[in-house]
């Protein structure tokens, strides 16, 4: 039990990280291409994974399971948000890969 918690919890951290290398990438290029601050959309993406935390926490512990609904959205909206603000500024990549 104490092990799926925390592989869950490193698995949340990976994305977490992940969207703050991508927050960091993406401002320094939309400064350089003069794009608007979709950027700011990550820190978005960013607290729905931290509340995350809380519904993973009670899905193991509390063996409350009217709350992965909620567990899977959030991911679902978290991950969402961030792939349409990297298209915003990642989408040029697609003409020099074809």
């Amino acid at each position: 039990m104490i092990i799926d918690f925390s592989l869950f919890l490193s698995g949340i951290l990976g994305f977490l990280v992940l969207y703050i290398v991508l927050i960091r990438l993406s401002a320094r290029m939309g400064e350089g291409m003069g794009l608007p601050r979709y950027y700011l959309l990550y820190y978005v993406a960013i607290l729905a994974l931290i509340l995350t935390i809380p519904a993973g926490w009670s899905i193991h512990y509390a063996k409350e399971e009217s709350l992965e609904d909620v567990l899977f959205t959030l991911l679902i909206i978290g991950n969402a948000i961030v792939i349409a603000a990297s298209f915003k500024y990642w989408w040029w990549l697609k003409d020099e890969f074809w």
